[in-house]
């Protein structure tokens, strides 16, 4: 196994997350296991979101090999035995003694440096200027697409506006307000199966039109795909990356859309090849896919951030799987975090510990020298994404 627990970390793809203070067992496994979409998706389908339900996904929620995970990780932080009640009691008294200390050490025993956040997720958004002054390490704001667009549909606007306040908005979040990349998560909404045509301002105009005279989903689909291909566009202007969700997410995502290779057309169209794009969650399940296209697409990159840490023991084997094809210097680890900082940590050693087994296997099979090894940890680690939002 390669030794590289003392590397720093980028975490490459996580969310914002404000002090939530001291947490009951089942505060703390609805705010790591369950997510904001479980109540809403099963009172949509018609089941109450009960108290005997919530007990039910309680359990099942940590019976996860992920979840049993994290509290490992935390209790030989504070040194206990690995039972939740007295994890949460230790953590409760490092945030009553100071949360943003507390964050510290955590981050520090991680050597997480930087967070990368999508400040779009969750909505309403975090303030910004506000999870900075809590969080101990570098912060880098990147600014999703979707919740702008919803602003925009809500106003009584004509398409030249829409089109203008889109670009200037985008303009400003770049330029002005230190945003340092784009995100979609456009597979969430109408798929990934986007026409690298739909750049046409024609497409535009007309999808628009049919939006506002409630034409239906097609017409919202033609609309998504064209701002997509536009955000494309702003992302080569400005030379900042795109973020482009793949594979796994929330419970309601329509999950055989979100492959990967469904953007091959698009990102290989030549309009579209100066981009830099990152493939978040690299597709997962689909992950050879994002690899292969990071491999002969050159501005292409996979991130292996959701796999790692929710898919726990797969870790190693993930990695393994995305250098086949994807290039050691184009591939960058995020945790997916979002609500508590214990998810960026337990995501992180995690990560270290999955590198560490997949590089020194590359390295006991001849694949790789210890000395390439250890450059490719810290590439994936940190490296690969502070040169693409040029954080150097």
């Amino acid at each position: 196994m390669l030794e590289i627990a003392e590397l720093p970390v980028v975490d490459a793809h996580c969310h914002p997350f404000l002090n939530p203070g001291e947490l009951s067992v089942e505060a703390f496994v609805d705010l790591v296991a369950l997510g904001g979409g479980s109540q809403r998706f099963m009172e949509e389908g018609g089941l109450a979101f009960t108290s005997a339900v919530r007990t039910e996904l309680q359990r099942v929620k940590r019976d996860t090999v992920y979840f049993r995970r994290l509290v490992r990780d935390l209790a030989a932080f504070f040194g206990v035995e690995p039972e939740l009640d007295q994890v949460l009691e230790r953590r409760n008294a490092a945030v009553r003694a100071g949360y943003r200390g507390y964050v510290g050490r955590l981050f520090r025993d991680a050597g997480i440096v930087t967070l990368i956040a999508d400040m779009g997720y969750p909505q309403p958004p975090v303030d910004l200027a506000t999870f900075r002054r809590e969080v101990p390490a570098g912060v880098v704001p990147i600014f999703r697409i979707e919740p702008l667009i919803a602003r925009l549909l809500a106003e009584d606007l004509g398409w030249p506006e829409f089109r203008r306040r889109f670009d200037e908005s985008i303009a400003n979040a770049l330029q002005r307000d230190g945003y340092r990349g784009l995100k979609s998560v456009i597979a969430y909404r109408t798929g990934l199966d986007v026409s690298p045509l739909s750049r046409s301002p024609d497409q535009g105009l007309m999808a628009y039109d049919g939006v506002k005279r409630g034409l239906g989903g097609d017409a919202m689909k033609r609309l998504r795909d064209h701002l997509l291909c536009r955000a494309l566009e702003l992302c080569i202007e400005y030379d900042v990356p795109m973020q482009i969700h793949t594979g796994v997410g929330d419970v309601e995502i329509n999950l055989p859309y979100c492959r990967p290779s469904y953007l091959m057309e698009l990102l290989r169209f030549p309009a579209f090849r100066a981009c830099r794009v990152v493939l978040v969650h690299s597709g997962y399940p689909y992950h050879r896919e994002a690899a292969y296209m990071a491999h002969v697409l050159p501005r292409v990159y996979c991130d292996v951030s959701e796999g790692i840490p929710f898919a726990g023991h797969a870790a190693p084997a993930l990695i393994r799987e995305v250098l086949e094809m994807a290039p050691l210097s184009k591939v960058v680890y995020g945790s997916d975090g979002f609500a508590l900082p214990e998810l960026n940590y337990t995501a992180a050693k995690l990560a270290k510990q999955a590198l560490g087994l997949a590089l020194g296997q590359l390295v006991e099979e001849g694949m790789l020298s210890k000395t390439e090894a250890e450059e490719a940890a810290w590439l994936i680690l940190a490296g690969t994404a502070r040169r693409l939002y040029r954080l150097d």
